[in-house]
């Protein structure tokens, strides 16, 4: 499971299924083409028969252009990344299935130039993910589906930036496990409409790995260290509905509590391996005046400093909103296009760091499903995001100095999936 750069608000990653994808991900989970519904409400598995498998992969590049006041520019986009993911569904009877769903739920990567102008806002920033997510879904009748799961999550997080007092670099990585878990309600009042209810909790990571503080000219030093982080829990709304017969509507409401991702903090376990180097002197003084303090209580506050450090966020709840089509063009092809608005996470627009530099974004999503055989399909999809929204940063967390604009926030997107039905 690679890396994988964000595309959609925070780190969150919605790329789990091409063929939902190439509608925008409209009707996630309950349109019935492809066994992705696992991930995206449990209860969508009872619309798949038999033994079903579905392979996938999205490639996601990104182009975060930023242009200073001054004129300087940089770019955060860092090595084109592919979103990998798994499934398979099993039918027991007609009226239990169950499901393994392999995905990367969470993902990002983002890198700029060690020295740029705006560095203590962020360097670089990595986020792997791999969730093992068993399910089982209980069809009660014809009308009404029921489904759940558990997830074991793997998180892999890198994340470097500079240090505002003293120059150098804080850098951290570490990795952990956790558990969450998943449920879901699909509602058929008739053969051509559905509704679906699901629901994703979030994760509370507490990530064990290795602390760094190096370059700075007051205090460097390295030692065992821990980062600490709360993804959001998700709540997806989906309806589709098929007019005529070779003709499916879709829509989806996805809501995702950013409220939880308040900071990221990281700390030292042993904060007395900072050392002070041999120009700490000069800074020590002139930190002891402005706080008022003796010189040894200055060392003390900027040791305590450097080992414990947080990036505060304050987000706040976004919407995905999303419409799409799938037409039947003969028993084999299958064309599909989507639109989407996400909002905004940011609150405090003066809070926007260039290691999640997040923003407004509209989805242009467009795909295909080819059947050469009633036994396997292939699914291509291609899609656009762009940012539309704020994009200013500051020159610190709650600053009201503005020092320059993204002017770019974009992503594009291709997948290809197969799936065979045993």
């Amino acid at each position: 499971m690679c890396a994988s750069t964000a595309s959609a608000a925070g780190f969150q990653l919605t790329e789990q299924s091409v063929a939902g994808m190439g509608r925008a991900h409209a009707g996630a989970g309950i349109v019935g083409d492809d066994v992705s519904a696992i991930h995206f409400n449990p209860a969508g598995m009872t619309l798949l028969h038999g033994l079903q498998t579905t392979v996938a992969g999205t490639y996601v590049s990104l182009d975060i252009d930023y242009k200073g006041l001054d004129g300087e520019r940089e770019n955060g986009r860092d090595k084109p990344a592919t979103v990998p993911a798994a499934f398979l569904s099993y039918q027991v009877n007609d009226s239990l299935w169950l499901g393994l769903a392999i995905t990367s739920p969470y993902g990002m990567r983002i890198r700029y130039g060690s020295d740029w102008a705006e560095n203590q806002r962020g360097i670089s920033g990595s986020v792997t993910t791999v969730d093992i997510n068993p399910n089982v879904a209980w069809k009660v009748n014809d009308y009404i589906s029921l489904g759940g799961g558990v997830s074991a999550l793997w998180t892999h997080s890198k994340i470097k930036s500079g240090l505002p007092i003293g120059g150098g670099q804080f850098e951290y990585k570490g990795s952990d496990w956790m558990f969450t878990y998943n449920l879901g309600l699909m509602i058929s009042p008739n053969e051509d409409l559905r509704f679906g209810v699901s629901y994703r909790s979030s994760a509370h990571v507490t990530a064990r790995g290795d602390y760094y503080i190096r370059g700075n000219a007051i205090m460097n030093g390295e030692s065992d260290g821990k980062g600490r982080l709360q993804t959001p829990e998700t709540v997806y709304i989906s309806g589709t509905w098929k007019p005529i017969q070779r003709l499916r509507l879709s829509g989806l409401a996805r809501w995702a509590n950013w409220k939880k991702f308040e900071n990221m903090r990281f700390s030292m376990d042993n904060s007395g391996n900072l050392e002070q180097t041999s120009t700490a002197s000069p800074y020590l003084a002139g930190f002891a005046q402005q706080l008022k303090v003796p010189v040894s209580a200055a060392g003390g506050i900027l040791q305590n400093k450097f080992a414990n450090i947080s990036i505060e966020n304050n987000w706040k709840a976004a919407w995905l909103f999303s419409l799409g089509a799938d037409l039947d063009i003969t028993d084999q092809w299958t064309i599909r296009g989507g639109v989407a608005l996400e909002t905004d996470p940011i609150k405090q627009q003066n809070l926007r760091t260039a290691l999640i530099p997040d923003t407004k974004r509209l989805w242009l999503t467009c795909g295909l499903s080819w059947k050469p055989t009633p036994k396997w399909q292939i699914d291509m999809a291609y899609g656009h995001i762009r940012g539309i929204g704020h994009r200013d940063l500051y020159k610190e967390a709650g600053s009201n100095e503005k020092v320059g604009k993204f002017e770019k926030m974009n992503a594009w997107m291709a997948g290809a999936a197969v799936t065979y039905r045993f």
